[in-house]
């Protein structure tokens, strides 16, 4: 039986394996190892109730990506010296996927990467993450690529062997998670709302205070919305937006702690406009029908944007009000939505990938 290793690190990195690990396990055709970094220590342990972590790194504390990385490959060293492994799965763009993904070529053990050829072409937005992500690709044995537009970017990059467009294995957990929650509870609205969460490390240092000063000007001038900000676990964000609290004169603004992913999608699903820096949120906003505003330079879900669901408001809010009132004046196109949710895999990618490793390894 083959043995594939799926190392992990961070909250998003779980959703958009969770599905393909569950599938894979339930069919019993190959051993599966989970493997956690402990990239995002206080977050990720939440959410592997359902699986057993076969191993814990334990990378607790670290200086820097460079300090990760290293802490890492010994890691790994030491935890694989006596285990055969056929592949490594690594999914995304964070430092545990490219950690992995080196560590697995340096190794000469084939990398499957999940959510393949997603790309802005831009080194520094999302920075670090183009840098790995363009560099998992080089590396990749097989490539498991969400839309037609990632294949293109990959084949433009002379990768042209083992590419599969297989969806968003994400979206098949988000699909669950959201069909549970309108099932099981009554989410009654009481205002208009506005959630918003941002993170992205290139903007700490000038871009998320620009966006607060933006967000102040414009919160003042929406009273009849109610925004909500689930304030990010990095603690350099924290650290701005505290000090900016006070300077949201109005009181349609609420701070919240970091919220369990259910909590969050009882919010995104009574949400009228979701302001986002996030990959991750801006698939499943789009997935639902609901009018985004895409907090960044650039987005690598380029689709989103061309099929009318999305507007680019840049990481400094400055198109905050020109975004919002597109869609205030021009609602979100049920064809379109259900043309992303198409390109997404409709809730079945997972089933998709399943089939693929299969044959591969038949």
């Amino acid at each position: 039986m083959k043995t594939i290793l799926f190392l992990v690190g961070t909250r998003p990195e779980f959703i958009k394996i969770y599905s393909v690990l569950k599938k894979l396990k339930e069919e019993r055709k190959f051993k599966i190892i989970l493997v956690s970094s402990n990239q995002q220590n206080r977050i990720l342990n939440k959410y592997i109730n359902d699986f057993k972590i076969d191993h814990d790194l334990k990378i607790n504390n670290y200086n820097s990506d460079s300090d990760f990385l290293s802490k890492l490959f010994t890691g790994l060293n030491k935890y694989l010296k006596k285990k055969k492994l056929h592949y490594i799965l690594v999914q995304g763009d964070t430092s545990t996927a490219y950690g992995g993904a080196l560590f697995a070529f340096l190794n000469q053990i084939p990398v499957i990467h999940l959510e393949a050829g997603l790309r802005t072409h831009d080194l520094k937005s999302p920075w670090p993450e183009e840098f790995y992500r363009q560099n998992i690709s080089s590396m990749a044995s097989i490539h498991l690529s969400q839309t037609a537009t990632s294949k293109k970017n990959l084949v433009a990059e002379n990768i042209k062997r083992n590419i599969h467009i297989v969806g968003n294995p994400g979206i098949d957990y988000f699909f669950e998670k959201i069909s549970l929650i309108k099932e099981n509870y009554n989410l009654k609205k009481k205002n208009k709302e506005i959630i918003i969460t941002m993170h992205r490390r290139e903007s700490i240092n000038s871009n998320l205070q620009k966006f607060i000063d933006n967000l102040i000007i414009f919160s003042n001038k929406k009273k009849n919305y109610k925004f909500i900000w689930p304030v990010h676990s990095n603690e350099n964000v924290q650290k701005i937006i505290n000090g900016n609290k006070k300077r949201f004169n109005n009181k349609n603004i609420s701070f919240l702690k970091p919220l369990k992913y259910e909590e969050f999608l009882k919010h995104l699903i009574n949400a009228d406009f979701v302001i986002t820096d996030s990959g991750g949120i801006q698939e499943e906003a789009a997935f639902i029908g609901k009018p985004l505003l895409i907090a960044r330079d650039k987005t690598e879900r380029t689709e989103i944007v061309e099929l009318g669901l999305g507007k680019i408001i840049y990481a400094d809010g400055r198109g905050i009000e020109k975004g919002f009132n597109f869609f205030l004046n021009k609602k979100i196109n049920l064809k379109k939505t259900k043309e992303w949710q198409k390109i997404q895999g409709n809730g079945k990618s997972s089933k998709k990938v399943s089939k693929i490793l299969t044959n591969y390894y038949s």
